[in-house]
């Protein structure tokens, strides 16, 4: 029996009153079991807690309940690791085994080596056999002669027929044997082609495409093309209706360029220009269609141009067939001559006789050689 404490409480027979004294050492009692109960079970963790510990894969811990089992003094190894003593040097059984092993790998990779050498010698020998046996069949097929040459283009300065002849005298061989870029040089070698461009068409036509030059204006015995290159020909007569440019070699892209720029400003009053000259001293001088020569001087040729045009649209526009020549060498004027027994120089002429004076210096046409 348990008090309400939860204390232990001794039966008692009949009225007998408990003895003070018995008391108080059975409840010493009792504490002295608890406490031991309480070091068993205190004891009892620690030892489950170490157990655990030493249960570890690396742990050679045997509970000491469990027989242990004798140990072999030559303790088998897996495969692949050799026995070593505690200073780390290998017994004399197991390097021998090593050292055959190592033996019979070296003669099966030297084995397979030369099968493999072997194979590539055979695979390169059976394909030039392949190489050989296919070749002349191929050869064949690719022999054949040039039937048919298309001429392609706008001949306009070279005809169909030259460039005909042209190709004929370098066509010497086969379809594909022929020397493209021989027959190429041959046809630039005529000054009036600029660009040629062949083609192969299967099976046996050659494509030829010409390009002609573009000549902008005359130059001596040749033409210039539209980047100012100067070439020369045999026979002037086809460029008869270009402008005629003259001066220095070393200059004719210039003068190309200043032909340009002044054609494009007297072209919108109908103005053509058919010659313009570039002396040594870089003085030019212009020439209109129906003859009439302009000075311009070595400075300000555009400027000087538009001062011409200026005047020409407000006072010889509608006379113009009466003008023979203009001086724009002058800063702020022009000078006009006229042609003879023409009714502009008739008027002149008799204005100043009927007043009979001399004509003032600053009136004077000045003559343009």
């Amino acid at each position: 029996m348990r008090d309400m404490k939860g204390e232990r409480i001794e039966p008692r027979i009949g009225n007998e009153k408990a003895d003070p004294e018995d008391a108080k050492s059975a409840r010493r009692n009792r504490a002295a079991e608890t406490a031991r109960d309480s070091r068993r079970e205190s004891a009892a963790t620690s030892r489950v807690v170490r157990d655990v510990l030493l249960d570890s894969p690396s742990s050679r811990y045997v509970p000491p309940d469990l027989p242990v089992a004798p140990q072999d003094g030559k303790v088998k190894r897996e495969r692949g690791y050799t026995k070593a003593s505690p200073q780390g040097r290998r017994e004399c059984d197991t390097g021998q085994k090593t050292g055959r092993t190592g033996k019979k790998i070296w003669r099966s990779w030297n084995s397979s080596w030369i099968n493999r050498k072997l194979g590539a010698v055979v695979f390169l020998v059976g394909l030039c056999l392949g190489i050989y046996w296919v070749s002349g069949p191929v050869a064949k097929v690719f022999e054949r002669p040039i039937k048919s040459v298309v001429v392609e283009g706008d001949f306009n300065f070279i005809t169909k027929q030259r460039a005909t002849e042209l190709i004929g005298n370098e066509i010497d061989g086969d379809f594909l044997q022929l020397d493209l870029m021989r027959l190429k040089n041959a046809l630039l070698g005529d000054p009036w082609v600029e660009k040629v461009t062949l083609n192969r068409r299967w099976p046996d036509t050659l494509v030829v495409k010409i390009a002609e030059q573009k000549p902008i204006a005359r130059w001596g015995d040749g033409f210039l093309n539209q980047r100012g290159e100067i070439v020369l020909v045999d026979e002037a007569s086809k460029l008869s209706g270009l402008p005629w440019l003259q001066g220095n070699e070393a200059d004719a892209p210039e003068i190309l360029q200043q032909y340009q720029d002044l054609s494009q400003l007297l072209r919108s009053r109908g103005l053509e220009v058919i010659a313009l000259k570039c002396d040594n001293k870089k003085s030019w001088r212009l020439t209109i269609k129906n003859h009439v020569e302009i000075a311009l001087g070595r400075d300000q040729v555009m400027e000087k141009m538009r001062r011409f045009v200026t005047v020409y649209d407000t006072q010889l526009s509608n006379i113009w067939l009466d003008v023979k020549a203009i001086d724009l060498r002058y800063t702020n004027g022009v000078a006009v001559r006229w042609v003879a027994d023409s009714a502009m120089a008739r008027k002149y002429i008799k204005s100043q006789a009927q007043v009979k004076l001399p004509t003032p210096a600053a009136s004077v046409t000045p003559q343009i050689n």
